[in-house]
């Protein structure tokens, strides 16, 4: 897979059934392992830890951009 434009090697998992709540209110695409790896399911390690493993990044930091469009407007 890939991130951007960062190739990865990760342990991708899809979720085809989730609890109502809370996803039953959200607006979404998808979600993206951020938790500790400590919290992992089977000792999976998380995405952007994988990423820092494998040092890909130029500095070891990330960001989120949130944008208030919304395309279901």
């Amino acid at each position: 897979p890939q991130v951007s434009d960062i190739p990865i090697v990760q342990v991708f998992a899809e979720a085809t059934a989730l609890p109502a709540f809370p996803f039953i209110f959200a607006r979404f695409d998808g979600v993206l392992g951020m938790g500790y790896p400590s919290q992992a399911i089977d000792g999976i390690t998380p995405v952007f830890d994988r990423i820092l493993a494998q040092q890909v990044l130029q500095e070891d930091a990330f960001s989120v951009y949130y944008s208030r469009w919304v395309p279901w407007g």
